[in-house]
């Protein structure tokens, strides 16, 4: 087992707890100028007059992926940043929170854009699982064997697409309704598609310890279907053949990037992933002291006798042992023989 170091969790917690937010709330940044430029003009994506907002989401990704590589040191930031996603799950679930949130602390509205419509409510729940995991797997680095890793391989695919489409319902439901119609009662159904994604995502990023590279097929298609973003006209009609709650939420998730910085993620935690486990198995194992008197291979050794410690005080086997009888010395070799 190879264990972090005190200094290196304090130092991936701040890191953490720092970039994460910093970089969700740029990735809502630029995406909202994506959103309204592709709603708005309903044409082709110039990239040459978004090159400002995509330029923030990309460093807003690269910020999130040096969150993912701290977990090489520690998995205690990751951790933390799974601590944090317990706020987007609860503005998720009273959307009337989020108004006296805003309020109080006065978030930029592009940030308040990124909660309503899930940015951290995707991306933070994953980060911190694969700090779960991570910590994991560096006590019990051995690989679970090929069935297991089969099984994780078809298994994390499908519980993270239907995670996500339930989230996508969750907060069409919840979310952007009661912010689009001003009316912000909780509603239990959006309420239960909330927690129902959030653990099924937890579960399909969890079972990435019997698999190492399930995450590598979900990031492919992510980047494919983030990348048809800049083909709005043959992107955007196939989504809205979806349920409406769906069809309102995940065309502003991929114009806020959150596809592609989740497929890189993927990656990165891959790659992370497949580093500790290496490092955790090759580092030696705690000496196992052997029973007293005993070596591995050899008889039993028992203590010396107290008069090897002290010699001349009779102490020891011969104080105690019976005497040994003298005899009369033969005619003639005495002092007195003739």
């Amino acid at each position: 087992m190879r264990r972090s170091s005190t200094l290196a969790r304090i130092i991936t917690v701040i890191i953490a707890i720092v970039l994460a937010p910093v970089g969700a709330g740029l990735l809502a940044g630029g995406g909202r100028v994506w959103m309204y430029t592709v709603f708005q003009y309903a044409r082709e994506v110039d990239l040459a007059e978004l090159a400002g907002p995509a330029a923030l989401q990309a460093l807003g990704i690269l910020l999130l992926v040096a969150v993912v590589v701290t977990g090489i040191w520690s998995s205690a930031g990751l951790i933390a940043v799974g601590v944090l996603a317990l706020a987007p799950v609860f503005f998720a679930m009273f959307p009337a929170a989020l108004i006296a949130t805003q309020r109080a602390v006065r978030l930029p509205l592009e940030w308040t854009d990124g909660i309503i419509y899930g940015v951290p409510l995707v991306l933070f729940p994953v980060l911190g699982t694969m700090g779960v995991v991570l910590a994991l797997v560096r006590r019990r680095p051995e690989p679970k064997g090929p069935a297991l890793g089969l099984v994780g391989g078809i298994l994390s695919p499908v519980l993270l697409a239907f995670g996500v489409g339930l989230l996508a319902w969750g907060i069409g439901t919840g979310m952007l309704y009661a912010y689009q119609r001003f009316e912000m009662t909780v509603q239990p159904i959006a309420v239960a598609a909330v927690l129902g994604g959030t653990i099924l995502v937890v579960i399909g990023i969890a079972v990435t310890r019997w698999s190492p590279f399930a995450l590598l097929l979900p990031a492919l298609v992510l980047l494919v279907v983030n990348a048809l973003v800049l083909l709005p006209d043959v992107l955007f009609p196939a989504l809205f053949q979806l349920p409406r709650e769906i069809s309102s939420t995940l065309p502003a998730l991929l114009l806020f990037g959150t596809g592609t910085a989740t497929a890189v993620l993927y990656l990165s935690y891959t790659f992370v992933l497949r580093r500790v486990r290496a490092r955790a198995q090759q580092a030696p194992a705690a000496p196992v002291a052997p029973p007293f008197g005993q070596l591995q291979g050899q008889h039993p050794i028992y203590p010396p006798s107290p008069a090897q410690y002290f010699p001349g005080t009779g102490m020891g086997p011969a104080s105690h042992s019976p005497a040994i009888p003298t005899y009369p010395p033969a005619p003639g070799t005495g002092p007195t023989g003739s």
